[in-house]
This record gives C-alpha cells, sequence and structure tokens, in this order.
C-alpha cells in the first residue's frame, strides 16, 4: 500500500465547502473528507468499485444458484469479483 503525505491550499468555495463538511459533522476530520472525496472520484472514473457492489453481486449469485457458501468460498468469491473488474 502506497502512503502519500500531502499540503493542500484550499481557498473560496473548496474551503468553505470542506469546513461545513466536517462542521456538519458528515466526516470527523477534513483528512477524512478528503479521502472520501478522493475515492469518490476514482468510483466516478471507474478506476475502481466500493466493496458493496461486489457484496451485491454476491448476493446476487446465491440467489441466483441457491448454492451455500462457506467463509472461503466467500473470500474466493470476493476476490475473483474484484480481479474480474
Amino acid at each position: 500500500m502506497v502512503e502519500e503525505k500531502l499540503l493542500v491550499r484550499l481557498s473560496g468555495v473548496a474551503a468553505d465547502i470542506l469546513n461545513e463538511l466536517v462542521r456538519r459533522g458528515y466526516f470527523a476530520t477534513k483528512s477524512e473528507a478528503i479521502r472520501v472525496g478522493i475515492l469518490r472520484l476514482g468510483e466516478n472514473f471507474g478506476l475502481f468499485k466500493p466493496s458493496m457492489h461486489y457484496w451485491r453481486e454476491l448476493g446476487e449469485e446465491i440467489k441466483r444458484t441457491g448454492k451455500q457458501m462457506t467463509h472461503d468460498e466467500i473470500v474466493e468469491a470476493l476476490m475473483r469479483l474484484e480481479q474480474e473488474t
């Protein structure tokens, strides 16, 4: 896992929105809000899918097949779904 440290300068509307998101309690810190924003951008541009997407796909497969799965089978299936995208 790569780690990046950044110094971000915001002003105007971007700074106001960030402060308001934290003030309203949507995020505990400004850093958390920025991290979520980056993940959302990645999702919007198709760079990754959130984990709920994989759980939903797996649930649909289980309903469709009626198969009972062990923990190991679930983990394996989720890994396969992630690799397919």
